[in-house]
């Protein structure tokens, strides 16, 4: 099962701001012929991941796994060691790390001490499958 991360407009705003201010300032920079090889080559790999993250914030319920990916962010879970899943709403997420592109998500708890935050579009239908798979997640709304 696939499933897009929900996407927060502000969070959306800032990301897309950074790419053209980005892109405004390499042009610039092309146009003038004052900028090194090595400028634009890091402005382009920043513009780059910013995009690869904005078009490819997901996360796959595959063989017992939960996958996640944000761009070049990725990992997996062995759904059998999530322990709790608790509903999130707010800027400031306590955990390090944040695959999602919205503000109102889930933070799995696995392995006792490992977390990840997370924010499906389908919500319910997300908790339903990882429950199928481990029905002694702690769901925590």
């Amino acid at each position: 099962m696939h499933f897009f991360s929900t996407k927060n407009k502000l969070t959306v705003a800032i990301l897309w701001a950074l790419v053209f201010f980005m892109g405004s300032l390499l042009y610039i920079d092309i146009k003038n012929e004052s900028t090194s090889s090595i400028h634009v080559i890091m402005i382009s790999i920043l513009i780059a991941v910013i995009l690869w993250i904005l078009f490819d914030t997901r996360y796959v319920i595959r063989d017992g796994f939960l996958f996640y990916r944000s761009g070049p962010f990725r990992g997996r879970i062995d759904i059998q060691k999530i322990q709790k899943i608790e509903y999130f709403s707010g800027l400031h997420v306590p955990v390090t790390m944040k695959p999602a592109l919205d503000t109102k998500g889930f933070i799995v708890t696995y392995d006792n001490l490992n977390e990840v935050y997370v924010s499906p579009q389908k919500k319910e239908k997300f908790i339903a499958a990882l429950l199928e798979l481990n029905p002694g997640i702690e769901v925590v709304k």
